[in-house]
């Protein structure tokens, strides 16, 4: 699943698709499209997921205020565990 060079290769019977932005952007040159945004979608939320649960109202509505701040931070992007890439067709 690693090849020596570190990068995941994923198989069609994977449940996920492991993959860097420039693999990313391979794929999406092969489409007639553009990039409007490549967002974090989680961000860091998965890797402290129990403190976020046990937030009040109050400090998750501050954490998700510090989410949509740095969601679109492209030197964070490999941090998240989900992203969302939105293309518009040319």
């Amino acid at each position: 699943m690693i090849t020596p060079n570190w990068h995941c290769v994923s198989e069609p019977s994977d449940l996920f698709d492991l993959v860097r932005t420039e693999d990313i952007a391979s794929l999406n040159a092969e489409f007639p499209v553009e990039r409007i945004k490549l967002t974090a979608t989680d961000g860091a939320t998965n890797y402290m997921w129990e403190t976020i649960d046990a937030m009040d109202d109050d400090t998750f509505a501050k954490w998700m205020d510090y989410h949509f701040a740095v969601y679109e931070r492209q030197d964070l992007i490999g941090a998240a565990h989900h992203t969302l890439d939105i293309l518009r067709k040319k």
